[in-house]
């Protein structure tokens, strides 16, 4: 595996591997809707869509255009949220881990919206119930989180037509926005249901997401460099595609790569991997005129409520302060966001208090130790 330190990293040039990524190699294609559609603006080669460097540059500068902004004054205080895709949850009362059931999502929805409510931590539904079919599992999720959750959030991915009906149904009697999102394949394949969903159903009134998930020595290459130039492709390349294909309202192209933990058999979360990941991220992002957004911070691998996931999470809260990330997810999470904990949630909010009570911009050095010691006990 290929590292490069951040102080090298050099976003101009994997700015340059990704224009070549998208001329040379382009994204493949199955939809067979979309090469027509394409093909007075781009070039068209055996099921391979290749992109035309000043196409790809001006969909570049239209993203920087749409979505730049500076990112905000560092918050005084810290933003924790809940993940929606935690399937069992641990009882408290027996330290039992259990499935999630609609009852056990519905009760602990309603914790969250409590906290939410005081300012402590925000988040939607609390997880994915395990006693509806399969196929149901992520519409019941929804309708959970727009019974009763403050803000309802969007659809995600949706892999099946009959599922984006009963969403779509929702969305209109509750008055919600409608929104898909999508994930191509990696390496490099504009294919998958989500995608020719959205290219379906963009014309009543939806947000389309781009959202690619490259893992570094899985489905991208096993060097840094080329990794994120992989990444920079695959988000520049869709959002180019859908826009060309006659999508208007796009959501913003995420930049993302997950780093793979073959010992554990996932993606590294909580360790300096998925750090440098993270801040190489914004580095791509700033790149764009992007400002920083939430990061995975507050994911443990811990699979209880113990000293080892107050660490973990105190760790993460701590380097989101200090890199001013404006939101940390995975409160009240365990072992990534399998679990959910009410008990974690508790805790996760003291150690957010905790952290925001921590000054961290010491612009001058005291030279009188002394009399700052003497402040401090008075």
């Amino acid at each position: 595996m290929k590292w490069i330190e951040l102080d090298r990293f050099d976003v101009g040039r994997v700015w340059e591997d990704a224009l070549k990524i998208l001329r040379e190699v382009g994204l493949q294609v199955t939809n067979e809707k979309i090469a027509p559609m394409v093909a007075q603006e781009l070039e068209v080669k055996e099921g391979r869509i290749c992109f035309p460097e000043e196409v790809a540059l001006r969909y570049a500068d239209e993203i920087r255009e749409r979505f730049g902004a500076e990112s905000p004054e560092p918050p005084e205080r810290i933003s924790i949220f809940s993940s929606s895709l935690n399937t069992h949850w641990l009882d408290p009362a027996d330290g039992c881990v259990k499935p999630h059931d609609t009852q056990t999502v519905i009760r602990h929805t309603r914790l969250i919206r409590q906290l939410a409510e005081e300012g402590l931590s925000g988040g939607g539904a609390a997880g994915v119930p395990q006693n509806v079919p399969a196929e149901m599992q992520f519409l019941m999720t929804h309708y959970i989180d727009c019974v009763y959750s403050r803000r309802p959030g969007g659809w995600g991915i949706i892999q099946s037509e009959a599922m984006m009906r009963y969403f779509l149904e929702i969305a209109e009697v509750m008055e919600l926005p409608k929104s898909i999102g999508t994930e191509m394949i990696s390496p490099l394949r504009f294919m998958g249901q989500s995608i020719d969903l959205a290219l379906d159903y963009h014309d009543r009134g939806m947000t389309v997401g781009i959202d690619p998930m490259p893992i570094l020595g899985v489905t991208a290459p096993a060097d840094w460099h080329m990794a994120w130039a992989q990444s920079v492709a695959e988000n520049v390349g869709s959002y180019a595609l859908f826009r060309t294909c006659g999508v208007e309202e796009i959501g913003c192209p995420s930049f993302r790569l997950f780093l793979s933990n073959p010992a554990a058999a996932m993606t590294y979360f909580s360790a300096p991997q998925h750090i440098a990941a993270l801040l190489t991220r914004r580095r791509i992002r700033q790149f764009f005129g992007l400002p920083t957004l939430s990061a995975e911070l507050m994911l443990v691998t811990s699979k209880v409520p113990d000293s080892q996931a107050a660490m973990e999470k105190m760790a993460g809260c701590l380097l989101g302060r200090l890199f001013d990330f404006p939101y940390l997810e995975g409160a009240g999470g365990l072992w990534l966001d399998e679990i959910f904990s009410p008990q974690q949630l508790l805790i996760d909010v003291e150690i957010k208090h905790f952290v925001e009570g921590i000054k961290t911009d010491f612009d001058e050095t005291p030279q009188d130790i002394i009399s700052v010691m003497e402040e401090g006990v008075r």
